[in-house]
Order: structure tokens, then sequence, then C-alpha cells
């Protein structure tokens, strides 16, 4: 009886590990590689990669004071761009030094 229970172990285990290498090739072939994506959002897109309201957009992109640009009524934000003016708001006392951060600018 041990080893039957030994044998569905191992094929379980086996079988969990197959399931789990399947799901990440179908994650990778419905996400776009990072570097064929495209630099180019929409105001859904654009806000949720800031984490803000669409709102928030709209009043801003009124103002003059974030970067965009308007096409045919939509108005398109550039991923990078978007980095950089939020790069230009980094407070002088950050709080993490900046040889101990992941990412260093």
């Amino acid at each position: 009886m041990l080893t039957s229970e030994r044998l569905l172990e191992q094929l379980l285990e086996s079988f969990a590990e197959r399931v789990a290498q399947r799901v990440l090739e179908l994650q990778r072939e419905q996400q776009p590689a990072a570097a064929e994506a495209s630099p180019w959002m929409n105001v859904g897109s654009a806000a949720e990669f800031l984490d803000w309201p669409k709102q928030r957009l709209y009043k801003l992109s009124a103002e003059g004071a974030i970067p965009h640009y308007k096409h045919d009524g939509r108005l398109l934000f550039n991923r990078h761009e978007l980095d950089r003016w939020l790069g230009g708001f980094r407070q002088s006392g950050d709080w993490i030094e900046a040889e101990k951060r992941a990412m260093c600018p």
C-alpha cells in the first residue's frame, strides 16, 4: 500500500508541474512581450498604469498639466513620457536611499 501511495504522490506532483507549465505558456501567449508592447495608451490604460481615476487624467489633460496627445478626438498618452513626467515630482527627502532601491533612475 505504501508504494502505491508514493506512486500516486509522484503522479500528482508530475501532473501539477505540467499544469503549472501550461498555465505559464498560456499567460505568455496572451501578453505581448514588453519590447513589442506599444508605448501608446488610451485614457483607460493610462489610468490603470498610473492607478488613478480616468477623471483625474481628463482634468490634468484639460489643464495641460500632463503630457498627452489628441488624435481624432482620442486622448493618448505615451508610457515613457508619463514615467519622465512623474520623475519630476520626486521628493528630495525620499525615504528609500538611492543605493538600496531595487530600481534606480
